[in-house]
This record gives structure tokens, sequence and C-alpha cells, in this order.
């Protein structure tokens, strides 16, 4: 049976080296004071019954064993750490824009190979989903190095059949498929309409964190005559006149669109993870647990 590293070129291999080595930077900086004390594990788990020492909690004591032992005993529980981590990641055609040196996608590659491997070195689960108009690919949660593995070349590689952008739709599966209370980091420059009561169920069942894609220069109004652009959602070529009160009137819809969303997950307690492709993905991660971290006390 062939390893996923085998289907891998040498040169993509160095660079998730050097992402699992940032990420271990990641573990050291956050995890020990962040990520791991961020999220809260599935619960408490039954660990085992002993005898009653003086001085524990009455309230602990397990009645039906006290009377078959005829002396109290007292159950112990242990906090269930592990979770199920599941990455909706959005591959529409949005995601191959960038105004500098990196692409919308280069972001949600580097981001999301850090938290995989980052949730991996804690212990636990990573899953993915791949989706656009509609649902691309389903890696489930497991403890399994490979399937970064083939999270990050799929990211890079997979060639989706849908250009679109469904939200609603990735809310849907994550709610049918993911049965058990994990943490859900949702990657998307957010340009799709949001259902605001699916958003609300899946916030109450799961801790979700919107993973926002920016690049500044789409919410930025320029005036530099007609450009030649292309929209990378339906492929069609477009000329727009930057100087022209349409192109002005887009703009400002597009910053009323994104505002409404984040108030949309500030109603519902949501606090997202912004970042810039302008802007260092380590940095603009470790900002964020840090912040978490202090709401959370």
């Amino acid at each position: 049976m062939k390893n996923e590293n085998d289907k891998i070129p040498p040169e993509l291999l160095k660079r998730i080296k050097r992402i699992e080595l940032k990420a271990g930077v990641l573990v050291a900086d956050v995890s020990s004071g962040g990520y791991s004390s961020v999220f809260k594990g599935q619960g408490i788990e039954f660990q085992e019954v002993r005898e009653y020492i003086p001085g524990d909690d009455v309230r602990k004591i397990d009645w039906n064993v006290t009377a078959r032992h005829g002396v109290p005993y007292i159950k112990r529980y242990k906090e269930e750490r592990e979770l199920n981590v599941l990455m909706l990641l959005d591959l529409s055609g949005s995601l191959k824009y960038g105004s500098g040196l990196k692409l919308k996608k280069d972001i949600l590659l580097e981001t999301a190979a850090i938290l995989s491997f980052t949730g991996l070195f804690n212990q636990d689960k990573i899953g993915a989903v791949f989706f656009t108009n509609e649902i691309e690919e389903y890696i489930p949660p497991t403890k399994n190095k490979n399937s970064i593995l083939r999270l990050i070349r799929d990211i890079l590689f997979y060639k989706p059949k849908g250009l679109l952008t469904d939200i609603n739709g990735a809310f849907d599966f994550t709610l049918k498929t993911m049965k058990r209370k994990g943490v859900i980091f949702l990657f998307s420059d957010f340009f799709s309409e949001i259902d605001s009561s699916k958003l609300y169920i899946l916030s109450r069942k799961h801790d979700l964190i919107p993973v926002i894609i920016n690049d500044v220069f789409e919410f930025s109004e320029i005036n530099v005559g007609l450009v030649d652009a292309i929209d990378n959602e339906n492929g069609k070529r477009m000329l727009i006149d930057t100087s022209s009160a349409s192109y002005k009137k887009m703009i400002r819809n597009r910053i009323e669109k994104r505002e409404a969303i984040l108030q949309e997950f500030k109603k519902n307690n949501i606090t997202p993870l912004i970042i810039n492709t302008n802007e260092n993905t380590e940095k603009a991660i470790i900002s964020y647990f840090e912040k978490r971290k202090k709401i959370r006390k």
C-alpha cells in the first residue's frame, strides 16, 4: 500500500515540513496557554469508583455500589479532552484571487495546515469538508497524520466541480455528519449568503470559528480608469470602470454585506479569525488564540 507521501512532489513535501515546524512553534507559543485551553473537551467521562476517603465530596457517592459493599464508594471522573476538529474549506473560484504576493487560497492552505497539525499535536481528531456550491469531498476526523497530508495536497491540487459558494450547504452536511460536539473551522472569504437560523443551530451544537480570508483590495475604492478583470466564480471577463458610480456602489455594497455578516457572528457570540493576504499567518493565529483565551477567562 502506498504512503500518502508518495503522491506529493518533493518540493511540496519541503513546504509541508516547514508548515509542520511552524505548527510545532504554535503549539509551544499557543497550545500551552491558548489552543488547548480555549477549547473544551467532549465533557466529563466516568473513570472508576473507589472507597470514600474523609474529605471527599459526598455528592460523588455511588449509592448503588455503597449498598452492595456496605461501605461508601465515590465515582471518579476525568475530563474527556479529545476533540473532533472539522475544517470546512471553501474551494470556490473567488479564493484564487490575490492582489499581492499571496492568493487567498495560499492563506487558506497555511492556516488550515497549521491548525490541523496543532490539533494533531494536542491529540485531537482532524477531519475536513471541501465545498463549493456542493459538497466536494469529506475526510472523516482521525488522528492520522496522513489525513492532514491528504488535506494539504487536495487544497493544492483538487479540481472542484463547482465554482460558486454555498456555505449553507456545508452547514447542512456538518449537522448531519458531526453528531458529537466538536470544533469547526469555517474557511471562506464569505462572499456568500448565510442562513442565520442554520448559523445559530451550528454554533450552539459546536464551537464554530469562522476563518475570514480577506484581500483588502477587494474592499478598496480605486480610480485607475478601465480595468480588465476576470470573475473567478463564473470565469467571465469584465471591463470595469473604476471611476464609475456603479463600481463605487459595488464596493460599498460589499463592505455593507461584510459588516452584516460580522454583526451576525457577534449576535451569536462567535469570534471570527480574520486573516488578510498581506498579513503574517502565524502571528494572526497566535493573536487570535491569545484574545480568545482572555475572553474565556
